[in-house]
């Protein structure tokens, strides 16, 4: 549909992305001697009621891949064990920390909510059994089901409104529907399907905000423009990935406004108020739906959780049974302190009688940092060695700059450092803090700590001076050694009973050396002293928000895991391996992508760049070729679709943290936009037939394709033969051992009782054969109830697995060393292995659950992993 343009924009045509300048050349052979300039590319598109059947259309086969077998399996799935358990503390208001924006969660909440779930369930480890614990596990799965399932609509309405015909827009949204990697995340309880549905309808709406180039400042301008903004803030408040859409649409935006500067039919006040209608819808509309889905998620958790301890005291007095302190605001010499980490995630100064035991140290007491107030955490202000304060005027307070000592009130032991190395670093520059006195014994100069308040409370008066109770914030640096009392955050030995390790560490930043008094109470006060008290002040809704995505930000920077299906950028775009959800007899779920879709995708991509560059040459040599008359076309849809591509994409090359293949598939989607273009670029000259038949053909193979990989797509059940036909790259890490035919039960009994698990794969296919209790069992299984089984390693953060061929195979549990950690096998169930890990979570994370030391199940077929990168100890950007 043409539309009449605005005059003052008459010029103002742009296309989508930062890619290009139209050159529209008129030779009848494709080139020109020079080029003819015409108004940049943008496409006009009003939906026609074709284009409303094949909506309808492919809507209604996007639902039927989607929603099929979705019951399946009816366990527990990989991260679907956090983001489960969150949706249950929404629901009972109950807080929790996790890494991800919320919004995402609390979608899960409500369609947890509307399908029956309580939010008792815990999800506390992979495996468990939904329908056993009558949980609406179908009910929750249907919200990313039905996300999955618009994004294909959206791919037709967003290629349409790019300019191409009919028949592309529905190859490309058939593209979409067939991807089994997308297929996958859209059916389980996972961050992904709402991060790329918000990502797709912002390009979309993006896309549609241009066709009405020509209606500047009507209301359907403003609506396509403000919607883009509040869909870039919904994918920006659930994954942190959403945040690449800025640059995507922020580059389009400066480059139209560029080139709306050169326009001299268009008045300095109008180009001001296109750049002031862009930069609030796309930047204050964004951050305002930010900012308001945070403000939802700390009104629905109100209560205090098991997260509290990640916060800081402040945060914590926001909620409901949450931190209540009151104590005496000023610190003497003489007082009794407890003493605060001032970090999130902190404890408190802490001495016990026991001493060190690491081969380096000293062997006096230990000093460690623990994280519930106790008597342990006393001390007592005193002035330095050989140093006596005059206090018979009324007490003395502590100021910044004096050298004080601490001693212990329950051991009388001294705050020491030395020249000996702590627990756990052999850096030079990091010192032993210990607890060092006797009976009799004054002390010495490695005693003394001077006082350096960094900053008190604007509404306290001195508290910059001299040290109050919760409102300075100071550094103890050593007289000696200039280190400072540094929180390590690094979790010490059982002989040190697992508490934080604190050490003096030289050259090291405030964030973690910094502490205040939480406590103080002197006890010669009197009456007429007229004591005044402390409490810490509640963080007001900015504060919390603040605090929250800053503890965000240090979370996602300290995820450096070694996950075993964790996959660095440069193998994602070419499908090096996929990432094992779960297991189970001949079926398990493997997220692999569509091979076709995903190499032909980055063909696409790559062409458009020689094509780029090709064109750019020989532009220079005033020759201008005009692609069939599909240049603009081509240049203005694929350019932006390639730079958002790129800007979904390259940013994970700088990051060190652990990445996963699910972090490229908004990238994916931009690249199959991409593919599609191209093949509308090659195919648009050729004859109608031939244009179809090679649609058709591109479709039909990517649904055969699809099919031979939906047995790891629906968790459906095939043979080891089957399985192994599709392991077209040798990287592709799913196990194929445990699919039927993998393991016989005709095959011999393992000789000795280390190998009992094996055992576990003899229990026939059918349901049937399982329950009888005549089915073969191993005669090398003792007759008790449970038989432990150990192995010489230990896992941490995961159930270590022996590597095959490929980095991080799923282990096969025939072979004992596959179990890295102390394993139990219940005789009255055959079909599971518990597997207790030595999980210790990643710095600032919680762990999974409320058991720090969780269970996970693993299945006789595979062992299955919970994703580091999405939990409360997972990680995700």
């Amino acid at each position: 549909m043409t539309t009449e343009m605005d005059s003052a924009d008459q010029k103002a045509r742009h296309p989508k992305g930062p890619a290009t300048k139209s050159i529209e050349p008129t030779a009848t052979k494709g080139t020109e001697a020079s080029p003819v300039v015409t108004p940049p590319f943008y496409a006009n598109w009003t939906c026609t009621r074709t284009d409303t059947l094949l909506l309808l259309l492919v809507t209604g086969v996007a639902l039927i891949v989607r929603c099929w077998r979705l019951s399946v399996p009816n366990q527990v799935v990989f991260d679907e064990v956090h983001f489960g358990k969150f949706a249950g503390k929404y629901i009972n208001g109950t807080y929790f920390y996790d890494l991800h924006p919320p919004l995402a969660k609390m979608m899960f909440a409500a369609a947890g909510k509307l399908a029956g779930y309580d939010g008792v369930f815990d999800f506390k480890s992979i495996g468990l059994d939904y329908a056993a614990a009558g949980v609406p596990y179908v009910g929750m799965r249907l919200l990313p089901a039905l996300l999955g399932a618009l994004t294909v609509p959206a791919t037709f309405a967003a290629t349409r409104a790019c300019g191409y015909r009919m028949d592309t827009a529905l190859l490309a949204s058939l593209l979409v529907c067939f991807e089994n990697g997308l297929v996958t995340q859209s059916r389980l309880i996972l961050l992904d399907s709402p991060l790329v549905f918000f990502t797709v309808l912002t390009l979309t709406a993006w896309s549609m905000f241009w066709t009405k180039q020509g209606q500047s400042f009507t209301g359907v301008w403003w609506f396509w423009l403000i919607s883009t903004g509040v869909l870039m803030g919904c994918a920006a408040s659930c994954k942190w990935v959403g945040l690449f859409l800025f640059p995507a649409v922020g580059l389009s935006t400066i480059s139209d406004l560029w080139d709306k500067i050169a326009d001299r039919s268009l008045s300095p006040s109008r180009w001001c108020m296109h750049f002031a209608s862009r930069a609030v819808g796309l930047l204050a509309v964004p951050f305002a739906v930010y900012v308001f889905w945070f403000q939802v998620h700390f009104a629905l958790l109100h209560t205090s959780g098991d997260a509290n301890s990640m916060m800081t005291p402040e945060f914590q007095t926001t909620l409901r049974g949450g931190l209540d302190v009151s104590t005496d605001r000023d610190v003497f010499y003489g007082s009794e302190i407890r003493m605060r980490s001032s970090n999130a995630q902190s404890g408190y100064l802490h001495s016990h009688t026991h001493n060190w035991q690491h081969e380096k140290g000293s062997g006096q007491q230990q000093i460690t940092i623990y994280g519930h107030a106790d008597e342990n955490n006393i001390w007592v202000v005193e002035p330095a060695f050989n140093t006596t304060v005059d206090s018979s005027s009324g007490p003395v307070p502590v100021k910044s700059g004096e050298t004080v000592r601490l001693r212990h009130k329950i051991t009388g032991k001294f705050l020491h450092s030395h020249d000996k190395r702590p627990a756990l670093s052999s850096d030079d520059q990091k010192f032993e803090l210990s607890g060092y006195g006797f009976p009799g014994f004054a002390g010495d100069t490695n005693d003394d700590f001077r006082v350096e308040i960094l900053s008190g409370d604007k509404n306290e008066a001195g508290s910059d001076v001299r040290v109050q109770a919760i409102y300075s914030r100071f550094r103890l640096i050593h007289r000696n050694l200039q280190c400072a009392v540094y929180n390590s955050r690094k979790k010490l030995p059982k002989w040190a009973f697992e508490q934080t390790e604190v050490n003096c560490m030289r050259n090291c930043m405030p964030r973690m050396s910094t502490w205040h008094v939480e406590y103080a109470h002197y006890p010669n006060a009197t009456a007429e002293m007229g004591v005044k008290t402390a409490k810490y002040r509640p963080l007001s809704m900015w504060g919390k928000i603040w605090e929250y995505n800053k503890l965000m930000a240090e979370s996602n920077e300290s995820l450096t895991g070694d996950h075993p299906f964790a996959a660095r950028p440069q193998h994602w775009a070419w499908l090096r391996r996929g990432t094992a959800y779960w297991g189970g007899r001949g079926h398990f779920v493997y997220q692999l992508g569509n091979p076709l879709v995903w190499w032909a995708s980055l063909g696409a991509v790559v062409m458009f760049g020689l094509v780029r560059a090709v064109l750019f040459l020989m532009d220079k040599r005033q020759i201008f070729p005009s692609l069939g008359g599909q240049r603009p076309l081509y240049l203005s849809s694929a350019g932006f679709f390639v730079v958002a591509w790129a800007c979904h994409y390259v940013p994970f090359f700088l990051m060190g943290r652990e990445l996963f293949i699910h972090h490229y598939f908004p990238a994916l989607w931009m690249a199959i936009l991409v593919l599609a273009f191209t093949l509308d670029l090659f195919t648009a000259k050729m004859p109608a037939i031939v244009r179809v038949s090679v649609y058709v053909a591109v479709a039909a193979a990517v649904l055969h394709v699809f099919n031979t990989f939906s047995y790891i797509t629906y968790s459906r059940t095939w043979t080891k033969d089957a399985c192994q036909k599709t392991k077209w790259l040798k990287t592709w890490d799913f196990d194929c051992e445990h699919a039927i035919g993998g393991v016989r039960a005709t095959d011999p009994p393992p000789p000795s009782t280390t190998e009992a698990a094996k055992a576990v794969d003899d229990v026939p296919e059918d349901d049937e054969a399982a329950e009888d209790e005549d089915a073969p069992v191993d005669d090398a299984v003792p007759q008790p109830e449970q038989v432990a089984l150990t192995s010489p390693s230990s896992a941490i953060g995961s159930v270590g697995v022996e590597e095959s061929s490929s980095v991080g195979n799923i282990a096969d549990i025939g072979n004992p060393v596959s179990i890295q950690a102390n394993a139990v096998i219940e005789k009255s169930n055959p079909v599971a292995v518990h597997v207790e890990p030595n999980f210790e979570p990643p710095v600032g994370m919680p762990a999974v659950g409320n058991n720090p030391e969780p269970k996970a199940e693993v299945s006789v077929v595979s062992v299955v992993y919970s994703d580091v990168e999405d939990t409360g100890a997972h990680a995700e950007l």
